[in-house]
């Protein structure tokens, strides 16, 4: 299926139709659709072009090299939509994200996709950007909500600390929220296929000639690879993030100023309570 440029304008204007009722019922939000717009094409114009040279060259360094440059764009935007410092958590998020790729994506390209060369960039690449989906935006809402409750109730953590918890046993409440956070949505997208949710992998192959089979069978193989490298980029981020968040006595530290290098423990509890006396 080949798409003509006549054919591809004609398609872009669609989106005159959704302006103008904006437009229409002042609504105030034309001038943030229109410069979404012209960001969603910038971003997709620099996209392709990458992706054209990567395709071209096929090579394994070169991408494997686009690869790590889609896990450090991912860390930064997990880090910025979670409003952490993205010098100091930039580490950990990379570590999760590259977690979840190289486990997962071994796992879907060689066991389950059988691919004899998985460096290929006609299997790669496509894999990589998948999993990258399911994983920056759910992992940056669970660290969101594992970073508030640090924030708002560390005394609960400093309480456990002081009743001789070791700080992962102190942390386990906040990591469950935050596992919950990153699991509920695909859950929820699995549960609602269909009906809440459109199968778009299903369509995009069935669309482009793939037999219908092979097409629910890859959606629902991406649903699942999806969901497990969200959980296991969460679980290897926080283990990372660990450092970087606490001093070497165990107290939590002030990362809600990390760009100012104040690293001041939040709240850190006397020394009696910290000792369980």
């Amino acid at each position: 299926m080949e798409i003509s440029i006549v054919r591809f304008c004609l398609g872009l204007l669609l989106v005159a139709v959704p302006l103008y009722v904006l437009h229409v019922f002042e609504t105030g939000l034309l001038p943030r659709a229109l410069r979404a717009l012209a960001r969603m094409v910038a971003s997709l114009v620099v996209l392709g072009v990458a992706l054209y040279f990567v395709f071209k060259l096929d090579h394994w360094a070169v991408n494997l090299l686009f690869v790590l440059l889609m896990v450090a764009l991912g860390a930064v935007s997990a880090t910025s939509k979670a409003r952490l410092s993205v010098r100091r958590f930039f580490i950990p998020v990379s570590a999760g994200l590259l977690a979840g790729v190289v486990s997962v994506g071994c796992w879907l390209l060689v066991l389950v996709l059988g691919q004899k060369n998985p460096l290929e960039a006609r299997f790669l690449v496509p894999v990589v950007g998948l999993l990258m989906g399911a994983m920056v935006k759910s992992n940056a809402d669970a660290l969101t909500i594992y970073y508030m409750g640090l924030r708002h109730h560390n005394q609960l953590y400093y309480h456990q600390m002081g009743n001789g918890a070791n700080p992962g046993r102190a942390l386990t409440w906040f990591v469950r929220r935050a596992l919950q956070r990153v699991a509920l949505p695909s859950l929820e997208r699995m549960a609602t296929l269909m009906v809440g949710a459109s199968p778009v992998v299903t369509w995009s192959m069935l669309l482009s000639g793939i037999p219908v089979i092979e097409a629910i069978a890859m959606q629902l193989l991406l649903l699942v690879a999806g969901f497990c490298a969200a959980v296991v980029s969460l679980v290897v981020t926080l283990y990372v993030a660990r450092r970087f968040s606490f001093d070497e006595y165990g107290r939590l530290l002030d990362f809600t100023k990390a760009e100012k290098e104040i690293d001041s423990p939040l709240q850190p509890p006397p020394v009696g309570e910290a000792n369980g006396n």
